[in-house]
């Protein structure tokens, strides 16, 4: 048996959909920003600006709604690649990060959040993996003792 803790389901399939929607909704609004500035007496680099307001129709609405999209797309792809996958069974503890896997043994003296990072510390005090993550204390916790694994709510004290 062993229990996973990984962002909420929702979140994993939203952002998918979420960024690229966003980064057209900001496509959309670079354009106005650029029709904008365009249209002042004076402001540097307008150039570029009034390159993108004289494309035709659509081609002036497409290109930065476009761009915007596959802007969303690489941060929702980058989200998930930097995303950390928490395994924990009476065992092993397994940390997934993109396409790196580590899988840990050891017994295990202590476990706790320090700060964004999930740390794991041998009986013997050494630091065996110290991982950024944005995972929920609650849920890591609860994992952690399910598995009669030590989970400290604060970082414990140097040995």
């Amino acid at each position: 048996m062993e229990t996973i803790v990984d962002e909420p389901s929702w979140l994993r399939t939203g952002s998918w959909f979420g960024c690229p929607l966003v980064g057209a909704a900001l496509g959309a609004g670079a354009w106005a920003v650029a029709a904008w500035i365009s249209a002042l007496p004076a402001f540097p680099y307008r150039g570029v600006f009034q390159l993108l307001t004289n494309l035709p129709q659509p081609w002036a609405t497409l290109v930065p709604v476009g761009g915007g999209l596959v802007l969303g797309l690489l941060f929702a792809a980058d989200w998930a690649h930097k995303r950390l996958v928490v395994t924990v069974s009476p065992t092993r503890v397994t940390l997934v990060r993109g396409d790196r896997t580590r899988r840990i043994d050891a017994d295990l003296g202590a476990v706790y959040l320090d700060g964004k990072e999930l740390v794991l510390r041998t009986t013997d005090g050494r630091e065996i993996a110290r991982e950024k993550t944005d995972l929920g204390r609650t849920e890591l916790s609860r994992a952690f003792a399910e598995h009669g694994r030590p989970w400290y709510d604060e970082p414990p004290a140097e040995r």
